[in-house]
């Protein structure tokens, strides 16, 4: 159906990865030699709406996401609105130095660097 010349989807609003009020976004765990990056597709995802835990072997991830969506059906106007959440809990293949570990969201992807824990060091001698 068409009004003004644009047309006008008919039936419920597909969400896309929506599937049963949990989102499961791909992650991706890249370790190097001196840090692990973890980056998580997180489109619709707000930046306030991202949690961040860590410990020295576990990173936890936790979004939550409100769409909404307007189509015409029965020659009502109708809105749907869909709340999400989305967690996760990832084991770390090394130790991770929690002190610094820096974040970026950009345009739904977010981005974690974690630097490695040194698990050796060299001692002077005094």
């Amino acid at each position: 159906m068409e009004k003004g010349g644009l047309p006008i989807r008919q039936g419920r609003c597909d969400f896309g990865w929506d599937l049963d009020g949990f989102l499961e976004p791909l992650i991706d765990i890249e370790e190097y030699a001196n840090e692990i990056v973890v980056t998580s597709d997180l489109p619709g995802v707000e930046k306030d709406n991202i949690e961040i835990y860590a410990t020295e072997n576990t990173l936890e991830v936790n979004a939550k996401m409100r769409r909404e969506c307007r189509f015409e059906r029965w020659g009502t106007l109708q809105r749907e609105i869909s709340f999400s959440s989305f967690r996760k809990v990832i084991e770390l293949p090394s130790p991770v130095d929690i002190g610094n570990i820096k974040t970026r969201f950009n345009k739904g992807i977010l981005e974690i660097r974690l630097p490695k824990k040194s698990r050796w060091r060299r001692v002077a001698i005094e």
